[in-house]
């Protein structure tokens, strides 16, 4: 196995295309998630087999590797080469401290948020002792989805200056664990935020900022962070920004807004009345790594 840069972009891209066509991958998705953060891309020799992972925080703040993609040409399936892979990736991750190698997106910029069960690669993951720790789901809401915000709430794009720093700051106090993608989404102009208004501040100009919703972070219509502050709940707030985040994706010609890795029935609830229709399904696949 050797290091692949980021200079074989496009030998990358063609090798996950062939690997998995079904995805519609693109450079740039594949930029963002395997060179734009610390991690390791690692390919064989003839380039039809690689790996890519990363390490860092989960929510408990321990160490962990989660893997961004593994892809082996078909041409080349059934020789080994998917087990040869993950064993390198356990390999990288353990010489730098993880406690343990989740497949899928336990880390920022993930492109799938666990195992698709029909994938090849969860046999393989089970005869090197990974462990089934339960099942994520993906819905759809349709792209005409809208709703207004509540009252005493105003949303808007986050693009002045002001309003950037606003939500920054809030990203940092608040959600800490999802400011990197937050700030992606500000960099890529895809952050709507809510602001809490008052009588004197009809738009919010100088309000807090009361929730966010981000889309297209890493793939195309994949709608998160989609974050709302504790006080401001069971309010409209969060199907506001939904709404805005769907329109931008209608803007774009996208039938639907992509929500993925939904383990928890409240946010299926919440999803479902907004039209949305459940899709694929993924597994949470992950190993303990030697100290």
């Amino acid at each position: 196995m050797q290091q692949w840069g980021a200079e074989r972009i496009d030998e990358l891209t063609a090798l996950v295309v062939a690997s998995v066509p079904d995805d519609d991958l693109t450079a740039d998705e594949l930029l963002t998630a395997c060179y734009d953060q610390p991690g390791v891309v690692l390919g064989d020799d003839d380039g039809t087999a690689v790996v890519a992972l990363g390490v860092g925080r989960d929510a408990d703040g321990v160490l962990v590797a989660s893997l961004r993609l593994l892809a082996v040409h078909p041409d080349r399936r059934g020789s080994g080469l998917g087990s040869e892979l993950l064993e390198e990736a356990e390999r990288w991750a353990s010489d730098r401290g993880a406690e343990r190698l989740e497949l899928g997106g336990v880390l920022p910029f993930a492109l799938w948020p666990g195992v698709d069960p029909s994938s090849a690669l969860v046999g393989v993951a089970a005869r090197r002792g990974y462990v089934d720790r339960g099942e994520l789901g993906s819905f759809a809401v349709p792209a005409g989805f809208r709703s207004d915000p509540p009252a005493g709430v105003a949303i808007r794009r986050a693009v002045r200056d002001d309003d950037v720093t606003a939500v920054t700051l809030a990203a940092a106090s608040s959600w800490a664990r999802r400011s990197d993608e937050i700030a992606r989404a500000l960099d890529h102009g895809t952050c709507h935020a809510a602001f809490a208004t008052t009588p004197t501040d009809p738009d919010g100009v100088h309000g807090e900022v009361v929730g966010l919703g981000c889309h297209s972070v890493t793939r195309a219509t994949w709608v998160g962070p989609l974050v709302v502050a504790p006080g401001a709940r069971r309010r409209g707030v969060g199907h506001a920004l939904l709404g805005q985040i769907c329109r931008d994706l209608m803007i774009a010609d996208f039938p639907a807004a992509e929500v993925h890795g939904v383990a928890d029935p409240d946010i299926e609830a919440f999803l479902g009345a907004a039209g949305a229709r459940p899709g694929r399904r993924y597994r949470v696949l992950a190993r303990p790594l030697p100290a």
